[in-house]
């Protein structure tokens, strides 16, 4: 099925930059930076946020959610595993994993 536009939100130019340039830097400099350590990100620019989620009684529960390419995205993807620990951690790799599949389906 194609995909379809139900709407827009109004973002000046300017907030859509800095959140895509802060997204990018999760993957370059921030929390999954080590898990994207390697990976060819001048050529597969990947823009993410990791997370973690605390619950009562169990081991947190760790995710993270990205595109790419990061200024022109075609892809999203989302890791969410259960009692995992932190999203750098755990589900940034896992991401790092599908990232590398779709560089190489272009």
């Amino acid at each position: 099925m194609a995909p379809h536009r139900d709407g827009t939100v109004g973002v000046s130019p300017q907030v859509l930059r800095f959140l895509q340039d802060a997204l990018v830097g999760v993957v370059t400099e921030g929390t999954a930076k080590g898990a994207f350590a390697g990976f060819p990100l001048r050529e597969w620019p990947v823009a993410g946020k990791t997370g973690t989620a605390e619950a009562f009684g169990a081991e947190d529960t760790s995710w993270f959610v990205s595109y790419a390419p990061a200024m022109a995205p075609r892809y999203a993807v989302a890791v969410v595993v259960s009692q995992a620990g932190t999203g750098g951690e755990t589900a940034a790799p896992a991401a790092r994993q599908i990232h590398e599949t779709l560089r190489r389906l272009g």
